[in-house]
């Protein structure tokens, strides 16, 4: 029969791991980390993607309605890599001087006139910066009459959100979208890369 010393001194010895339980341990985090941290980091992009996209959208929508409420103009400068250099940024200023209709010059005295302007004055940036932009023009009038175009030519404005890496858009594991804007009434359209027909579909 156990005495109960004896009985206490074999359960104290049951306390614990060992070195190879230990190990064992480690090498099943290890291994499930591999596989979470890439996903976590998938989810991040994806969730910026979507981010920038809907900011373009609502930033545009906004300034479409802001120039024709204050009888002003808007500036909206859209940046990548590209064009301007550096990180993606789209950044807007809203001034109360009106542009003669049908022009997309920016006046001398828009600057003198600036009633709103986007993001801190550091940067004035609104993007997440964290995924790719690419804009087919730098600077876009948006005038009071609803026309908007870029500055000096009146073209149509295109930006496409996606991911990029080497300089090679990711289409299969990454959402991509376009936005276009018309120069004569700066309707908005929205478009997302349909695998299955290889090219943009048409958002409702």
């Amino acid at each position: 029969m156990l005495r109960f010393s004896d009985k206490k001194n074999k359960l104290k010895r049951q306390l614990g791991f060992t070195l190879l339980e230990l190990l064992v341990v480690i090498g099943i985090l290890a291994v499930g980390s591999g596989f979470i941290y890439p996903e976590i980091g998938k989810w991040k992009t994806k969730r910026n993607i979507e981010q920038d996209f809907y900011t373009i959208i609502s930033t545009i929508g906004y300034l479409k309605t802001k120039t024709r409420t204050i009888n002003g103009t808007a500036e909206l400068d859209c940046r990548n890599s590209t064009i301007g250099g550096g990180e993606p940024t789209l950044k807007y200023f809203v001034s109360s001087k009106r542009n003669s209709d049908g022009s997309f010059d920016k006046t001398p005295d828009f600057i003198l006139n600036i009633v709103e302007q986007s993001g801190d004055s550091t940067t004035y940036n609104i993007l997440t910066g964290k995924v790719n932009v690419e804009c087919s023009h730098i600077h876009t009038i948006f005038n009071a009459g609803g026309s908007a175009g870029e500055r000096g030519s009146g073209d149509m404005l295109e930006i496409k959100v996606n991911y990029s890496a080497g300089g090679v858009v990711d289409l299969v594991n990454y959402n991509a979208y376009m936005i276009r804007v018309s120069t004569a009434t700066a309707y908005l359209q929205r478009y997302k890369w349909d695998r299955s027909l290889d090219d943009y579909r048409e958002l409702n």
